[in-house]
């Protein structure tokens, strides 16, 4: 998987994608004048960070080999707004859900949905130092918040809505 931005990103979009770079240990595709089809050969599962009022508003994952895409409208905080600094991950990362979040089948749906698109292809590695907890947040569907054992390294990540699309464009 790799991760990309729109075209002509803003700096504060730029910024969420060295955070995700970051802490994913994703490799970052500068998009500069790639079109989709270009960015597709580079790579079969493809995240995209899409724009609204100049910060990041969509997380876009492809899924080229079956044709289809999960969308995702967000907001975000950025690393450096949570614990004001830059935090690397040279491995893996762990996945945990919140007590809350486990009995909650609406949540469940959400879930299998991101599994299945987003974090089957990362590098999933229980003894990593860093998590990806999925948390519940009233006023959204949920929140993924990155903690370095049990402190907050951001960024986070709030999800409004999800939608499953059966084409790539």
């Amino acid at each position: 998987m790799i991760l990309t931005t729109s075209r002509k990103p803003s700096q504060r979009t730029r910024s969420f994608a060295r955070d995700l770079e970051r802490t994913l240990n994703l490799p970052y595709v500068q998009r500069g004048k790639l079109s989709l089809k270009d960015i597709f050969e580079i790579d079969k599962h493809v995240l995209l960070i899409g724009e609204f009022k100049a910060n990041p508003g969509t997380l876009v994952v492809y899924d080229v080999e079956n044709e289809r895409r999960l969308s995702s409208f967000i907001s975000v905080k950025l690393q450096r707004e949570i614990c004001g600094g830059k935090i690397y991950n040279d491995d893996g990362i762990r996945i945990r859900i919140s007590k809350e979040l486990k009995d909650d089948e609406e949540f469940q749906k959400h879930y299998e949905i991101y599994d299945e698109f987003l974090f089957q292809h990362l590098n999933i590695d229980e003894d990593s130092d860093i998590t990806l907890r999925l948390e519940k947040d009233p006023k959204y569907l949920f929140a993924i918040q990155f903690y370095k054992g049990r402190v907050k390294i951001g960024p986070l990540i709030r999800v409004k809505s999800i939608k499953l699309f059966d084409s790539l464009i």
